[in-house]
């Protein structure tokens, strides 16, 4: 398939030592990072959405200019009743920066799912037309399930949902009926690797099992664009921001190598 060579982002939320706090204040300026990014080969960014929510004017005024795309912003806006507010301020950010596409995620209560789908049709109309959603099908959510998911997107009334699935993650039975369910709605790939223990991953330590799901993705019509969420070294003892760049780019290589071999095996 000539087209299987997406574009390739770097998730802002890699380089994030406080991600999984409970204020999850921003240690870095992703501004600072900017040119590196650009120098490395990334196409683009996945930008964590405190990096914009909770940075100074400045820092703000700095991505709005940035030359690199700031090609989803990654929102962590509940879609309860009660989180009106934060999802316009969302909004108003992701207009901002012009962001392409917004990632988001249902809640976890069942209860709630008809709230739910009201409060996201609400929110499209507050984004710019030319952003899309883009749905985690995360764990713990009620859109963990593809089938399930499905039958929340067909409740939105023609609003088009683009879905990320996490191909080096999920079992390849999982990752198939996603995109029976999905199909050409999978438009975007989280990028991590976990070893047995849980221990996040260079993709290079885990070559066969990269290669098979880029397989499973070409040979499932897969076009889309990938974001390296998580490499090895995070959440380690010793996490350190630098390390983890160099890792990433060193993901960002070996992912380019084999999208290319896989790209130019299903000729």
């Amino acid at each position: 398939m000539d087209d299987f060579r997406g574009d390739v982002y770097m998730a802002t939320v890699l380089l994030e030592r406080n991600r999984w706090t409970v204020e999850k204040r921003p240690s870095f300026r992703v501004s600072d990072w900017l040119e590196r990014f650009a120098d490395a080969g990334f196409d683009g960014i996945e930008l964590w959405e405190n990096h914009a929510a909770l940075c100074a004017p400045e820092e703000l005024a700095a991505l709005e200019s940035s030359a690199l795309p700031i090609a989803i912003f990654s929102s962590y806006a509940a879609l309860d009743d009660a989180c009106a507010a934060e999802r316009e301020r969302v909004a108003d950010l992701a207009g901002r920066l012009r962001a392409r596409r917004i990632k988001f995620n249902f809640g976890s209560d069942p209860s709630q799912a008809e709230a739910y789908v009201r409060n996201l049709k609400e929110w499209r109309t507050l984004l710019p037309q030319d952003c899309a959603l883009l749905c985690e099908c995360h764990p713990g959510t009620i859109a963990e399930e593809p089938a399930g998911a499905a039958e929340l997107f067909g409740l939105l009334d023609g609003i088009p949902v683009q879905v990320i699935v996490h191909a080096f993650f999920l079992p390849a039975d999982r990752l198939r009926e996603s995109f029976k369910c999905h199909g050409r709605a999978v438009t975007h790939v989280h990028v991590q690797v976990v070893d047995e223990e849980g221990a996040r991953q260079r993709l290079d330590w885990d070559a066969d099992l990269v290669k098979e799901r880029l397989h499973i993705l070409r040979e499932e019509g897969f076009s889309g664009s990938l974001s390296l969420e998580f490499t090895g070294g995070t959440a380690a003892p010793d996490e350190d921001i630098e390390a983890l760049f160099r890792n990433a780019v060193a993901d960002l290589d070996f992912l380019r190598d084999a999208l290319e071999e896989e790209r130019l095996t299903g000729q």
